[in-house]
C-alpha cells in the first residue's frame, strides 16, 4: 500500500506522504491502512481524506489550483480561518489554499489591500475576511476585473463587486441572538449593552437584526449604549471596567464583535459573570473554554471548515464556467451542551 506501483508507472501515496497531509503520526496511518484498532473516528476520517485526496491528484483527474486567503480579523477567529484553510488542503484534491492573515488591531488598510491585489493577481482565486474600507474595495475590483474570483466569507462587501459572498445571513443571525435574549430575562425592563469594533459589514447587520426582534417582540428590553472597541481582548476588558465604573451592570451583553475573553475578564472582575447573560459570535477554542465555565450563555456560529470549502469549490465552478448564487449558511447556537470543536 506505501509504495507498490500501479499502471502506467503511477504509484499510491506513501505511509509518510499521508501522515503529513493529515498531520498525523505514521503509526496512526499504518492502523488506519491496515484496519487496526487504536485508532480515534476523527483520526481515521481525516487519513482517509488526505489519502483519498493524494490518490486522485496522483491520477491526474485534478490540476493544481491555488487559492489565497486574506483574513483580517481577531486572533482567535484567524486561527479558526487557519484550522478551516488546513482541512480543505487536507481534504480536496488539486487545492492548496494558503493564507496571509492580519490582527484588527494592529492593521493598516493600505498595505492589506496592496497585498491583495499584487499577490491575488498570481492566484487562481481569492477568500476574503475584511472589514468595508474604500482601499481593500478597490483591491477587489481589481481582482475582479482581472478576471480572479473573489470570495467574501462572513462579512460581506457587497460595494467591492466581489464575485460571491459564501457565510450566515448575518442579520439572522443578530435576531436569533435577540430571541436568545429576550428569552432568557425576566419579563420586565432591563438593559443590554452592545459591544462592537471596527467597520465590519456582520457586525452592522447583526445589530440591526438584533435591534429589529427587541422592538418586536421584546419592547420592554432597552439598548442603553454601544462599546465600540478594536477586536482586541485587552482593550475590550478595559473599556467595559470604564464603563462599568459609571454604569449599572447591564442584565445582558450582546457582543457582535470579537474579543469575547476580554468580555468575559471584565465581566469576571466585577464578580458578575453568573448574573449578565452574556452571548456572543464564532465557536473557537477560546469561546468554548467561556461556555464550558459558565461565563458564555450563547454562541452563535457557523461551520468554518463547510463554509471554506464551499468558497474553494464555487472558485473551482467558477473557473470552469459554473456561475452559481451561494445559499447562506447555517446559523449554529451553542451552548456549554454542544460546543465540542
Amino acid at each position: 500500500m506505501s509504495g507498490g506501483s500501479q499502471k502506467g508507472g503511477w504509484k499510491s501515496p506513501t505511509i509518510r506522504e499521508i501522515a503529513k497531509l493529515a498531520g498525523v503520526g505514521s503509526a496512526s496511518v499504518d492502523r488506519v491502512l491496515n484496519n487496526r484498532p487504536g485508532v480515534k473516528e476523527k483520526t481515521r476520517t481525516r487519513v482517509l481524506a488526505a489519502l483519498e485526496k493524494l490518490n486522485r491528484e496522483k491520477a491526474g483527474e485534478t490540476g493544481p489550483l491555488e487559492i489565497l486567503l486574506f483574513s483580517e480579523s481577531g486572533e482567535s477567529f484567524n486561527g479558526a480561518m487557519a484550522l478551516a484553510a488546513e482541512q480543505v488542503n487536507r481534504t480536496i484534491p488539486g487545492v492548496q489554499v494558503n493564507g496571509h492573515f492580519v490582527i484588527t488591531s494592529e492593521m493598516d488598510p493600505l498595505p492589506f489591500a496592496r497585498k491583495i491585489s499584487e499577490d491575488g493577481l498570481r492566484a487562481d482565486g481569492v477568500i476574503l475576511v475584511a472589514r468595508e474600507h474604500p482601499a481593500v474595495n478597490r483591491a477587489v475590483r481589481t481582482l475582479t476585473s482581472a478576471g480572479v474570483p473573489v470570495v467574501c466569507m462572513t462579512s460581506d462587501l457587497p460595494s467591492s463587486r466581489r464575485s460571491a459572498y459564501i457565510g450566515n445571513d448575518q442579520s439572522a443571525a443578530g435576531c436569533v441572538a435577540a430571541q436568545l435574549v429576550g428569552q432568557i430575562l425576566p419579563d420586565n425592563p432591563s438593559s443590554i449593552l452592545l459591544v462592537m469594533s471596527e467597520a465590519y459589514r456582520a457586525q452592522q447587520e447583526r445589530e440591526l437584526g438584533f435591534r429589529r426582534v427587541l422592538r418586536s417582540e421584546f419592547p420592554h428590553l432597552k439598548i442603553e449604549e454601544r462599546v465600540i472597541s478594536d477586536d482586541s481582548p485587552k482593550t475590550t476588558k478595559e473599556q467595559l471596567l470604564k464603563y462599568f465604573e459609571t454604569h449599572d451592570t447591564p442584565a445582558a451583553i450582546y457582543n457582535v464583535a470579537g474579543a469575547n475573553r476580554g468580555v468575559a475578564e471584565a465581566l469576571t472582575i466585577r464578580n458578575v459573570e453568573h448574573e449578565t447573560i452574556f452571548v456572543g459570535h464564532e465557536l473557537t477554542n477560546k469561546s468554548v473554554a467561556l461556555l464550558e465555565a459558565r461565563i458564555m450563555d450563547y454562541v452563535i456560529s457557523h461551520d468554518f471548515a463547510s463554509e471554506m470549502t464551499a468558497s474553494v469549490q464555487w472558485i473551482r465552478d467558477r473557473l470552469n464556467g459554473v456561475d452559481t448564487s451561494p445559499q447562506a449558511s447555517q446559523i449554529l447556537v451553542h451552548t456549554r451542551y454542544n460546543c465540542d470543536l
